[in-house]
Protein backbone atom coordinates (compact mmCIF):
# COMPACT_ATOMS: atom_id res chain seq x y z
CA UNK A 1 0.00 0.00 0.00
CA UNK A 2 1.43 3.03 -1.09
CA UNK A 3 -0.30 5.79 1.30
CA UNK A 4 0.32 9.36 0.22
CA UNK A 5 -0.77 13.07 0.86
CA UNK A 6 -3.60 12.83 -0.92
CA UNK A 7 -5.03 10.20 1.68
CA UNK A 8 -3.67 12.30 4.56
CA UNK A 9 -5.47 15.32 3.64
CA UNK A 10 -8.65 13.68 3.33
CA UNK A 11 -8.51 12.24 6.24
CA UNK A 12 -8.22 16.09 7.84
CA UNK A 13 -11.55 16.63 5.71
CA UNK A 14 -13.55 13.87 7.29
CA UNK A 15 -11.99 15.03 10.60
CA UNK A 16 -10.15 12.16 11.13
CA UNK A 17 -6.96 13.16 10.96
CA UNK A 18 -5.50 11.06 14.34
CA UNK A 19 -5.90 7.98 12.44
CA UNK A 20 -3.56 9.31 10.16
CA UNK A 21 -0.48 8.22 12.61
CA UNK A 22 -1.76 4.73 12.92
CA UNK A 23 -1.77 4.77 9.04
CA UNK A 24 1.89 5.60 9.22
CA UNK A 25 2.85 3.18 12.13
CA UNK A 26 1.10 0.33 10.51
CA UNK A 27 3.65 0.42 7.53
CA UNK A 28 5.85 0.96 9.56
CA UNK A 29 5.61 -2.50 11.54
CA UNK A 30 4.87 -3.69 7.68
CA UNK A 31 8.50 -2.74 6.85
CA UNK A 32 10.15 -3.51 9.88
CA UNK A 33 8.63 -7.45 9.42
CA UNK A 34 10.00 -7.03 5.50
CA UNK A 35 13.47 -5.98 6.68
CA UNK A 36 13.31 -8.95 9.46
CA UNK A 37 12.87 -11.41 6.65
CA UNK A 38 15.64 -9.72 4.26
CA UNK A 39 17.98 -9.90 7.16
CA UNK A 40 17.34 -13.68 7.85
CA UNK A 41 18.11 -14.04 3.90
CA UNK A 42 21.41 -12.48 4.42
CA UNK A 43 22.18 -13.96 7.42
CA UNK A 44 21.46 -17.55 5.44
CA UNK A 45 23.94 -16.46 2.63
CA UNK A 46 26.61 -15.70 4.38
CA UNK A 47 26.63 -18.81 6.29
CA UNK A 48 26.11 -20.63 2.60
CA UNK A 49 28.94 -18.75 1.30
CA UNK A 50 31.30 -19.57 4.84
CA UNK A 51 30.52 -23.40 4.39
CA UNK A 52 31.11 -23.41 0.38
CA UNK A 53 34.50 -21.51 1.04
CA UNK A 54 35.23 -24.17 4.15
CA UNK A 55 34.29 -26.88 1.74
CA UNK A 56 36.68 -25.62 -1.11
CA UNK A 57 39.40 -25.67 1.49
CA UNK A 58 38.36 -29.19 2.90
CA UNK A 59 39.31 -30.58 -1.01
CA UNK A 60 42.21 -29.32 -1.23
CA UNK A 61 43.36 -31.81 2.03
CA UNK A 62 42.58 -34.88 0.40
CA UNK A 63 45.46 -37.10 -0.46
CA UNK A 64 45.69 -40.60 -1.78
CA UNK A 65 45.79 -44.19 0.11
CA UNK A 66 45.31 -47.33 -0.91
CA UNK A 67 43.10 -50.18 1.08
CA UNK A 68 44.50 -53.68 2.12
CA UNK A 69 42.70 -55.16 -1.09
CA UNK A 70 44.62 -52.85 -3.65
CA UNK A 71 42.19 -50.36 -4.26
CA UNK A 72 43.31 -46.63 -4.29
CA UNK A 73 41.07 -43.86 -2.78
CA UNK A 74 41.29 -40.46 -1.55
CA UNK A 75 40.84 -39.82 2.06
CA UNK A 76 40.10 -36.64 4.67
CA UNK A 77 40.33 -36.06 7.85
CA UNK A 78 38.30 -33.73 9.72
CA UNK A 79 38.60 -33.02 13.60
CA UNK A 80 36.97 -31.30 16.08
CA UNK A 81 38.54 -27.79 15.29
CA UNK A 82 38.29 -28.07 11.80
CA UNK A 83 34.31 -27.45 11.47
CA UNK A 84 33.76 -24.20 9.91
CA UNK A 85 32.58 -21.46 12.71
CA UNK A 86 30.68 -18.56 11.93
CA UNK A 87 30.31 -15.09 13.06
CA UNK A 88 28.32 -11.89 11.80
CA UNK A 89 29.79 -8.51 13.19
CA UNK A 90 27.06 -6.29 14.02
CA UNK A 91 27.94 -2.57 14.69
CA UNK A 92 31.51 -4.01 15.19
CA UNK A 93 30.63 -6.82 17.54
CA UNK A 94 30.72 -10.61 16.84
CA UNK A 95 27.55 -12.01 16.85
CA UNK A 96 26.27 -15.52 16.90
CA UNK A 97 23.95 -16.16 13.70
CA UNK A 98 22.02 -18.52 15.66
CA UNK A 99 21.19 -16.01 17.81
CA UNK A 100 20.40 -13.44 15.24
CA UNK A 101 18.78 -15.69 13.50
CA UNK A 102 16.18 -16.82 16.10
CA UNK A 103 15.81 -13.24 17.43
CA UNK A 104 14.82 -12.25 13.82
CA UNK A 105 12.39 -14.78 13.55
CA UNK A 106 10.33 -13.85 16.48
CA UNK A 107 10.23 -10.20 15.72
CA UNK A 108 9.06 -10.94 12.02
CA UNK A 109 5.82 -12.39 13.36
CA UNK A 110 6.19 -10.19 16.64
CA UNK A 111 5.92 -7.11 14.09
CA UNK A 112 3.47 -8.51 11.65
CA UNK A 113 0.82 -9.51 14.40
CA UNK A 114 1.66 -5.22 15.57
CA UNK A 115 0.56 -4.48 12.29
CA UNK A 116 -2.60 -5.54 13.05
CA UNK A 117 -2.90 -4.04 15.99
CA UNK A 118 -2.03 -0.67 14.38
CA UNK A 119 -4.78 -1.39 11.64
CA UNK A 120 -7.36 -1.49 15.00
CA UNK A 121 -6.23 1.80 16.13
CA UNK A 122 -6.96 3.02 12.54
CA UNK A 123 -10.69 1.53 13.03
CA UNK A 124 -10.54 3.13 16.73
CA UNK A 125 -9.21 6.66 15.31
CA UNK A 126 -10.96 6.64 12.15
CA UNK A 127 -14.14 4.71 12.38
CA UNK A 128 -15.49 4.85 15.50
CA UNK A 129 -14.69 8.20 15.97
CA UNK A 130 -16.11 10.09 18.99
CA UNK A 131 -17.37 6.69 20.43
CA UNK A 132 -13.64 5.71 19.92
CA UNK A 133 -12.08 2.97 22.90
CA UNK A 134 -9.44 3.89 24.65
CA UNK A 135 -6.09 3.61 23.07
CA UNK A 136 -4.59 1.16 25.82
CA UNK A 137 -7.29 -1.39 25.42
CA UNK A 138 -7.41 -1.29 21.32
CA UNK A 139 -6.03 -4.69 19.76
CA UNK A 140 -6.72 -6.79 17.03
CA UNK A 141 -8.88 -8.92 19.27
CA UNK A 142 -10.86 -6.72 21.07
CA UNK A 143 -11.72 -4.27 17.99
CA UNK A 144 -12.73 -8.27 16.55
CA UNK A 145 -15.34 -8.67 19.52
CA UNK A 146 -15.95 -4.92 19.39
CA UNK A 147 -17.93 -5.06 16.07
CA UNK A 148 -18.97 -9.35 16.74
CA UNK A 149 -20.76 -7.63 19.97
CA UNK A 150 -22.19 -4.38 19.08
CA UNK A 151 -24.76 -3.89 16.35
CA UNK A 152 -24.29 -0.46 16.02
CA UNK A 153 -20.63 -1.20 14.34
CA UNK A 154 -22.13 -3.80 11.87
CA UNK A 155 -24.75 -1.94 10.64
CA UNK A 156 -22.81 1.90 10.58
CA UNK A 157 -19.68 -0.34 8.90
CA UNK A 158 -20.37 -3.69 6.92
CA UNK A 159 -17.33 -3.78 5.07
CA UNK A 160 -15.03 -3.75 7.99
CA UNK A 161 -16.82 -6.28 9.99
CA UNK A 162 -16.83 -8.61 7.15
CA UNK A 163 -12.83 -7.64 7.03
CA UNK A 164 -12.74 -7.85 10.24
CA UNK A 165 -14.51 -11.41 9.96
CA UNK A 166 -12.25 -12.70 6.88
CA UNK A 167 -9.20 -11.57 8.83
CA UNK A 168 -9.94 -13.20 12.12
CA UNK A 169 -10.83 -16.64 9.73
CA UNK A 170 -7.70 -16.56 8.23
CA UNK A 171 -5.18 -19.64 8.14
CA UNK A 172 -2.49 -16.76 7.59
CA UNK A 173 -3.52 -15.19 10.38
CA UNK A 174 -3.93 -17.48 12.79
CA UNK A 175 -0.82 -18.95 12.20
CA UNK A 176 0.98 -15.51 12.89
CA UNK A 177 -1.18 -15.25 16.32
CA UNK A 178 -0.09 -18.58 17.38
CA UNK A 179 3.82 -18.56 16.66
CA UNK A 180 3.56 -15.10 18.09
CA UNK A 181 1.84 -15.59 21.72
CA UNK A 182 3.79 -19.06 21.68
CA UNK A 183 7.51 -17.47 21.51
CA UNK A 184 6.30 -13.65 23.55
CA UNK A 185 4.55 -15.80 26.19
CA UNK A 186 5.33 -19.14 26.78
CA UNK A 187 8.76 -20.55 25.49
CA UNK A 188 10.61 -20.92 22.15
CA UNK A 189 10.16 -23.18 19.44
CA UNK A 190 13.10 -25.48 18.20
CA UNK A 191 13.65 -23.71 15.18
CA UNK A 192 16.36 -25.32 12.75
CA UNK A 193 19.31 -23.43 10.84
CA UNK A 194 22.34 -26.34 9.71
CA UNK A 195 24.25 -25.72 6.57
CA UNK A 196 24.75 -28.82 4.70
CA UNK A 197 28.22 -30.06 4.26
CA UNK A 198 30.45 -32.97 2.20
CA UNK A 199 27.08 -33.24 -0.07
CA UNK A 200 23.97 -32.65 3.04
CA UNK A 201 21.77 -30.12 2.81
CA UNK A 202 21.20 -27.49 4.35
CA UNK A 203 17.89 -27.28 6.36
CA UNK A 204 15.66 -24.26 7.70
CA UNK A 205 12.66 -24.85 8.81
CA UNK A 206 10.23 -23.40 11.50
CA UNK A 207 9.61 -25.49 14.25
CA UNK A 208 6.72 -27.73 15.15
CA UNK A 209 5.02 -26.78 17.94
CA UNK A 210 0.88 -27.70 19.94
CA UNK A 211 -1.01 -24.23 21.24
CA UNK A 212 -4.23 -24.33 22.51
CA UNK A 213 -4.86 -27.98 21.11
CA UNK A 214 -4.31 -27.51 17.80
CA UNK A 215 -0.70 -28.24 16.25
CA UNK A 216 1.19 -26.44 13.98
CA UNK A 217 3.51 -28.87 11.68
CA UNK A 218 7.26 -27.83 10.89
CA UNK A 219 7.39 -25.44 8.21
CA UNK A 220 10.16 -24.79 5.39
CA UNK A 221 11.35 -21.58 6.57
CA UNK A 222 11.35 -19.15 3.51
CA UNK A 223 8.18 -21.07 1.89
CA UNK A 224 6.58 -19.72 5.21
CA UNK A 225 8.34 -16.41 5.46
CA UNK A 226 7.20 -15.20 1.85
CA UNK A 227 3.35 -16.72 2.11
CA UNK A 228 3.54 -14.91 5.45
CA UNK A 229 5.00 -11.33 4.17
CA UNK A 230 2.81 -11.53 1.00
CA UNK A 231 -0.27 -12.25 3.46
CA UNK A 232 0.68 -9.36 5.56
CA UNK A 233 0.79 -6.99 1.94
CA UNK A 234 -2.23 -8.12 0.54
CA UNK A 235 -4.13 -7.97 3.50
CA UNK A 236 -3.05 -4.22 4.12
CA UNK A 237 -3.87 -3.13 0.75
CA UNK A 238 -7.35 -4.90 1.46
CA UNK A 239 -7.78 -2.95 4.37
CA UNK A 240 -6.97 0.49 3.26
CA UNK A 241 -9.72 -0.27 0.08
CA UNK A 242 -12.29 -0.91 3.06
CA UNK A 243 -11.30 1.81 5.45
CA UNK A 244 -11.58 4.80 2.32
CA UNK A 245 -15.19 3.26 1.69
CA UNK A 246 -16.06 3.69 5.59
CA UNK A 247 -14.49 6.72 6.49
CA UNK A 248 -16.27 8.55 3.65
CA UNK A 249 -19.34 7.81 5.40
CA UNK A 250 -18.86 10.67 8.08
CA UNK A 251 -20.17 8.93 11.42
CA UNK A 252 -19.24 9.99 14.83
CA UNK A 253 -17.53 13.20 13.74
CA UNK A 254 -19.93 15.57 15.01
CA UNK A 255 -18.26 18.84 16.15
CA UNK A 256 -14.95 18.22 15.69
CA UNK A 257 -12.70 20.67 15.32
CA UNK A 258 -9.22 21.63 13.83
CA UNK A 259 -8.65 24.92 15.28
CA UNK A 260 -9.49 27.74 17.08
CA UNK A 261 -9.94 31.07 16.70
CA UNK A 262 -6.59 31.94 18.42
CA UNK A 263 -4.72 32.77 21.74
CA UNK A 264 -4.48 35.70 23.69
CA UNK A 265 -1.81 36.71 25.95
CA UNK A 266 -1.62 39.44 27.92
CA UNK A 267 2.08 40.46 29.54
CA UNK A 268 1.99 43.33 32.20
CA UNK A 269 5.41 43.94 32.63
CA UNK A 270 4.80 46.52 35.61
CA UNK A 271 2.87 44.06 37.72
CA UNK A 272 3.28 40.22 36.38
CA UNK A 273 0.65 38.89 38.68
CA UNK A 274 -1.43 40.69 36.25
CA UNK A 275 -0.35 38.21 33.22
CA UNK A 276 -3.23 36.35 31.53
CA UNK A 277 -3.41 33.90 28.43
CA UNK A 278 -6.60 31.61 27.45
CA UNK A 279 -7.07 30.25 24.15
CA UNK A 280 -10.34 30.81 22.50
CA UNK A 281 -13.46 30.49 20.06
CA UNK A 282 -15.54 32.97 18.90
CA UNK A 283 -18.98 32.49 19.45
CA UNK A 284 -21.10 30.51 16.89
CA UNK A 285 -25.15 31.95 17.02
CA UNK A 286 -25.33 31.94 21.16
CA UNK A 287 -23.40 30.29 23.90
CA UNK A 288 -26.45 28.13 25.03
CA UNK A 289 -26.98 27.07 21.13
CA UNK A 290 -23.29 25.76 21.07
CA UNK A 291 -22.78 21.74 21.53
CA UNK A 292 -22.54 20.15 25.02
CA UNK A 293 -19.26 18.62 24.06
CA UNK A 294 -16.73 19.60 21.73
CA UNK A 295 -13.81 17.50 20.16
CA UNK A 296 -10.35 19.24 18.92
CA UNK A 297 -7.19 18.50 17.14
CA UNK A 298 -5.15 20.95 16.11
CA UNK A 299 -4.08 20.73 12.53
CA UNK A 300 -2.70 23.18 9.96
CA UNK A 301 -1.72 22.85 6.16
CA UNK A 302 1.28 25.18 5.32
CA UNK A 303 2.48 25.28 2.08
CA UNK A 304 2.23 21.97 1.36
CA UNK A 305 3.09 20.95 5.06
CA UNK A 306 1.04 18.96 7.53
CA UNK A 307 0.94 20.30 11.67
CA UNK A 308 -0.99 18.31 14.02
CA UNK A 309 -0.66 18.95 17.38
CA UNK A 310 -2.69 17.77 20.17
CA UNK A 311 -4.60 20.60 22.26
CA UNK A 312 -2.70 21.21 25.64
CA UNK A 313 -5.38 23.86 26.80
CA UNK A 314 -7.14 22.77 29.79
CA UNK A 315 -10.31 25.21 29.05
CA UNK A 316 -11.41 26.91 25.69
CA UNK A 317 -12.89 30.07 25.91
CA UNK A 318 -15.77 31.04 24.51
CA UNK A 319 -15.85 35.00 23.10
CA UNK A 320 -18.53 37.21 21.88
CA UNK A 321 -17.93 39.83 19.43
CA UNK A 322 -14.30 40.96 20.66
CA UNK A 323 -11.44 38.35 22.68
CA UNK A 324 -12.07 40.02 25.50
CA UNK A 325 -15.66 39.64 25.89
CA UNK A 326 -15.99 36.35 27.57
CA UNK A 327 -19.28 34.21 27.50
CA UNK A 328 -18.13 31.03 28.81
CA UNK A 329 -15.97 28.28 28.32
CA UNK A 330 -14.66 24.51 27.36
CA UNK A 331 -13.39 22.77 29.90
CA UNK A 332 -11.36 19.36 29.40
CA UNK A 333 -12.62 15.88 29.76
CA UNK A 334 -9.91 13.95 28.92
CA UNK A 335 -5.94 14.11 30.59
CA UNK A 336 -3.59 13.29 27.62
CA UNK A 337 -0.61 13.37 29.42
CA UNK A 338 2.60 14.31 27.71
CA UNK A 339 2.67 12.05 24.93
CA UNK A 340 3.63 12.44 21.25
CA UNK A 341 -0.17 10.48 20.95
CA UNK A 342 -2.66 12.80 18.92
CA UNK A 343 -6.15 12.58 20.08
CA UNK A 344 -9.14 14.57 19.80
CA UNK A 345 -9.35 15.97 23.00
CA UNK A 346 -12.46 16.19 24.62
CA UNK A 347 -14.17 19.44 26.05
CA UNK A 348 -17.38 20.15 27.86
CA UNK A 349 -19.35 23.20 28.25
CA UNK A 350 -19.13 24.88 31.31
CA UNK A 351 -22.85 25.82 31.99
CA UNK A 352 -21.92 27.25 35.72
CA UNK A 353 -18.44 29.81 34.65
CA UNK A 354 -19.43 33.47 34.13
CA UNK A 355 -17.33 35.51 32.00
CA UNK A 356 -15.33 37.25 34.72
CA UNK A 357 -14.85 34.37 36.48
CA UNK A 358 -13.77 32.13 33.33
CA UNK A 359 -10.95 35.15 33.18
CA UNK A 360 -9.67 35.23 36.86
CA UNK A 361 -9.24 31.22 36.84
CA UNK A 362 -7.32 31.35 33.90
CA UNK A 363 -5.22 34.60 35.27
CA UNK A 364 -3.90 32.60 38.18
CA UNK A 365 -2.37 29.69 36.19
CA UNK A 366 0.20 32.57 35.91
CA UNK A 367 0.64 30.23 32.04
CA UNK A 368 2.49 31.66 29.08
CA UNK A 369 2.30 29.89 25.51
CA UNK A 370 4.63 29.03 22.92
CA UNK A 371 4.95 31.60 19.67
CA UNK A 372 6.75 28.13 18.46
CA UNK A 373 2.89 26.13 17.67
CA UNK A 374 2.03 26.81 13.83
CA UNK A 375 -1.57 25.46 14.39
CA UNK A 376 -2.43 28.63 16.91
CA UNK A 377 -2.85 32.38 16.30
CA UNK A 378 -1.17 33.64 19.21
CA UNK A 379 -2.03 37.52 20.12
CA UNK A 380 0.84 38.66 22.57
CA UNK A 381 -0.27 42.03 24.54
CA UNK A 382 2.40 44.25 26.22
CA UNK A 383 1.02 46.66 29.02
CA UNK A 384 3.87 48.55 30.83
CA UNK A 385 6.81 50.13 30.44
Amino acid sequence: MEYCEELQKDLIEHKIYSAWQFIEYTQENINIANYCVNIINKIIDKLEIKTDRWQEEMETRFYDDTLKNGTKVKRLSIKQEDLPTYEIRVAGEKIDPWFLFDKLLRDFFQYSMNAFDSMSQIINAGLLANKEKKVDTVDIQMMTKTFKTSAWCKTSFPEMYQWLKKVNESKDFKYIEAINNRTKHTVNIANKLAMGILGSNNITKIGAFFRKNEQHDRVELDEQLKQTNQFMLDIWDEFISVFKEEYKKDKFIENRRHSITGVRQQICEDDPKQNLSYAYIKVEDNFDAMPEKIYLLLVKEDDNQIYGNESTFDNILVTGETNTDILGRYKNDQDIGDDNLLHYRTYVKDKSATGPQCLYEEQKKNITYSVMNPCVNLEIIKIGK
